[in-house]
């Protein structure tokens, strides 16, 4: 009976999606939706299915609706499987909202610079059905005419524009190719930890900072920044937040890590990409810190107890899941700083500041090995490959540390002459090593395979550095607090 209904299944789901492509093809696009919602009913996890529901409703006209397709997909795959959608959907995603009626003419604060992004091209099963693809196909061609139009005036308009003005207190997007700045966005002050997360720039303000003060516990903005890179549109997001640790979720949602426990509490919150809302609050362990290592890996968020304020009384991590709330505390015999993940490893790294020290802990049995004499004060770190890269915070060096093994450290100095010199954040991609030296006014790139550094100037202090698939994003201050 089993086999038998899995058989009549498959009949009826190929059934709805010929009846669904040919209403498509046929303009008949009330019919087009109901069956392709039929489809995604049955089989929620064929990615297909959704991208068809989408272009079913963006052809009726109901933009919104396909968008909320696409956000309805990357939350189920999200919560079910910890997954993105494939770069297929997201393609058509981009492609929908572009030709929105509401996608702004001109972009703010942005260099109109960039070359459309390329559609990747759709799986077998996405193609048009034969009913009108003429008609698809002048479309088409009238849409790629529109696009070379599109170029030619963007290649006017920026041949007439002078260099790009970097502003003290804005985010930055460099070319990973070319070292230039290509996007500045204004922002507020004091920024410093920076992620990227679907299709965002996230920014928190007032944590990292110089001093040996202990009364700087509630020194915090307590604000959250979301900065849209499509139209350079800046929003902040308080709502209660007293963010210290931020960390990327795979569903595109970013995770805030909260301090300053005399307040409402210590916890972790799940924010929304699009909406802003809080989709998920989670209680971590309570401190007098105003910074808490995050991040995100092996399907779960690690929080490490909150640092400063000579607040290292605590020695431990927490993994939370992001599902349920649950928690394990894993007790270390050193105070966790920042955190990196080791996804190839299933390792979770974190430096000790004020213990001079580096330390992998196998997140199954909590098996640990720990680098001693790692740095003055080993701060942000990042694994790339088969490395992990920390960065030192009272020296402008960098130590590279095998990801596997025992091997020796490597230490990679900055030809700098601003003192002490100090690395406040480090990350990895685009094809090098990007480090924040505020004393320095620049960001540097090192080169993973021969380790040569470049030094990126940028007039003012970049306190956060983060890599996105558009580019590496630098966060900067007025003054070097």
């Amino acid at each position: 009976m089993e086999e038998r209904r899995r058989d009549l299944r498959e009949i009826l789901v190929r059934a709805l999606e010929c009846l669904r492509d040919s209403s498509l093809g046929a303009d008949e696009f009330p019919e087009a939706v109901r069956y392709a919602e039929e489809v995604v009913e049955l089989e929620p996890f064929r990615e297909s299915g959704y991208r068809r529901l989408m272009q079913a409703h963006a052809a009726a006209g109901n933009t919104a609706e396909a968008l909320r397709v696409y956000e309805r997909c990357r939350r189920f795959l999200a919560d079910e499987l910890g997954a993105y959608p494939s770069a297929e959907s997201e393609a058509a995603y981009l492609e929908i909202l572009r030709s929105s009626p509401g996608a702004p003419a001109t972009e703010v604060g942005r260099v109109e610079t960039d070359a459309p992004r390329p559609v990747s091209s759709p799986a077998t099963g996405d193609r048009p059905p034969r009913f009108g693809r003429r008609k698809v196909a002048g479309l088409v061609a009238g849409l790629l005419l529109l696009a070379a139009l599109a170029v030619g005036a963007l290649a006017v308009a920026t041949a007439d524009r002078g260099p790009l003005e970097v502003l003290p207190t804005s985010v930055v997007r460099l070319d990973p190719k070319t070292l230039e700045p290509s996007q500045v966005v204004p922002i507020g002050p004091r920024a410093d930890l920076v992620a990227v997360a679907g299709g965002y720039v996230w920014i928190t303000h007032g944590l990292l900072r110089n001093s040996d003060d202990d009364y700087l516990r509630d020194a915090g903005d307590r604000t959250l920044t979301r900065v849209d890179p499509s139209t350079g549109e800046a929003r902040v997001l308080g709502g209660g937040l007293a963010p210290c640790g931020i960390a990327p979720d795979p569903s595109g949602d970013v995770w805030v890590a909260n301090c300053f426990a005399s307040g409402k509490g210590a916890n972790v919150v799940r924010v929304d990409a699009r909406t802003l809302e809080f989709e998920a609050t989670w209680p971590v362990p309570a401190g007098d810190g105003y910074y808490r290592g995050t991040a995100y890996g092996g399907g779960a968020l690690w929080v490490a107890d909150a640092s400063g304020a000579g607040d290292f009384r605590r020695l431990g991590v927490t993994q939370v899941n992001p599902r349920t709330g649950a928690r394990r505390s894993i007790r270390l015999v050193r105070h966790p700083s920042a955190l990196a993940w080791s996804e190839s490893r299933g390792d979770l790294w974190m430096t000790h500041f004020a213990n001079r020290s580096v330390t992998r802990l196998h997140a199954d049995d909590e098996d640990s090995k720990t680098f001693a004499s790692v740095a003055k004060n080993p701060g942000a770190l990042a694994v790339a490959g088969d490395a992990v890269w920390v960065a030192d915070w009272n020296a402008p060096a960098v130590l590279r540390l095998p990801a596997t093994g025992t091997g020796r450290a490597g230490r990679i100095s900055l030809p700098i002459d601003a003192r002490p010199g100090g690395i406040t954040s480090i990350a990895a991609g685009a094809g090098g090593m990007w480090v924040a030296v505020p004393d320095d006014r620049a960001v540097w790139r090192i080169d993973p395979e021969t380790n040569s550094t470049t030094r990126i100037g940028l007039r003012y202090h970049p306190w956060g550095v983060a890599v996105g698939a558009d580019g590496v994003w630098a966060v900067l201050r007025a003054d070097n607090e």
